[in-house]
């Protein structure tokens, strides 16, 4: 069984083929056409040896006959036909990208819910009505199908055209399809390829001027380190901490059942990410709905926002349709991990255990909690 990678790969590599046949290359070395794909040579000849194709040790590979190769090894002996679902601005593009490409491998009929572009022709592609899209789809023996609808009709134009005999999709719609083993679909997200991107811009860019708050967070990470010794055997209640340190809470109804026995100051999710726990209690200036997925995503048992300013309706909605509890101290990130570690400090002193008894009595050393960088 070869992988999608290896198929993945050998469409890249006949791509670079034509490109170099067309500028009137003939032969070409592994180490050169591992360099236009972003490979190693040693990857390159494993693929070809994997369809049976090798080259000279003298002039590489004969350009011609290797785009011949991995043709019969992609194509097939016969034309295969393809179906598209939604002729907006995307799939309108995507069919006269594809138009004559590749001659075994053919966008013929298209599918749209709207009247004015039933009856339009791009590139020798049809659109027809969706009504129509199941026995049009079975009665010409489609097995491949584009959708480019919007994410809300997706799932739905993949169920008819899975019932007329469609057994590999590719997808643009942004959201996950659900179907029956056997059909595969391929999902072109570009929404989080755009946002991936965005994020690896943000981690690469210079790092901004030190915020003196933050630099204070970082002075208070022995503080916290011994503030992780604590509540290891304290396992204190949101809503008590909440109390203690005189934060109110926003929303989280279950808030007195879920306990805290670690607490991370931070607000890059990078390491929020890295250093949350379904008893970790962030405490942050990061007052947005990606914190809420965050610790939707970790289980946590509360954020703790700084500085008094109440999160806005979008972000409440959003914590209590996912039952996190959100909290508002009236003080900054370092004086608020100053109170709780005042707090729990207290209350070992009176029962007679230190940070080193907490420790061995609980559940081992607790991990040392970095203080987070914008």
């Amino acid at each position: 069984m070869v992988s999608r990678k290896t198929i993945a790969r050998m469409s890249l590599y006949r791509r670079l083929l034509i490109s170099l046949r067309d500028d009137g290359t003939s032969h070409v070395f592994s180490h050169q056409l591992a360099r236009l794909a972003g490979l190693t040579a040693a990857q390159v000849r494993r693929d070809f040896m994997a369809i049976g194709y090798s080259g000279s040790p003298t002039r590489g590979y004969e350009v011609d006959k290797c785009i011949e190769s991995i043709s019969s090894f992609l194509d097939g002996p016969r034309r295969q036909d393809v179906a598209l679902v939604g002729m907006g601005k995307l799939g309108r593009s995507i069919v006269a990208h594809f138009a004559g490409r590749r001659p075994k491998l053919k966008i013929v009929v298209a599918f749209d819910v709207n009247p004015a572009k039933v009856g339009i022709g791009i590139d020798g592609c049809r659109c027809l009505s969706a009504d129509v899209m199941e026995e049009t789809v079975r009665d010409l023996g489609i097995q491949i199908a584009i959708i480019a609808t919007p994410p809300g009709v997706a799932q739905e134009a993949a169920d008819t055209l899975v019932r007329a005999g469609v057994t590999s999709i590719v997808s643009f719609a942004a959201t996950p399809l659900h179907v029956p083993d056997g059909v595969a679909v391929l999902d072109m997200d570009i929404t989080a390829a755009l946002e991936t991107a965005a994020f690896v811009a943000r981690e690469s860019a210079p790092p901004p001027e030190p915020d003196p708050e933050i630099e204070a967070t970082k002075a208070a990470a022995p503080m916290l380190r011994s503030l992780d010794s604590l509540l290891a055997g304290a396992a204190v209640p949101v809503d008590e901490l909440a109390r203690r340190i005189g934060a109110h809470v926003v929303c989280g109804a279950a808030c007195s059942e879920r306990v805290v026995a670690r607490i991370y100051a931070g607000d890059r999710v990078s390491d929020l990410l890295n250093e949350a726990s379904d008893k970790t209690l962030l405490v942050t200036n990061l007052m947005s709905l990606q914190m809420i997925r965050v610790a939707e995503l970790m289980d946590v048992p509360g954020v703790c926002f700084v500085n008094g300013v109440d999160p806005g309706a979008d972000i409440v909605a959003k914590a209590t349709a996912t039952g996190t509890t959100l909290m508002v101290s009236p003080i900054g990130v370092f004086e608020t991990c100053g109170l709780i570690y005042q707090s729990l400090a207290k209350g070992a002193s009176v029962a007679g255990a230190g940070p080193g008894a907490a420790v061995s009595a609980g559940e081992g050393p607790a991990r040392p909690a970095p203080a987070g960088t914008p």
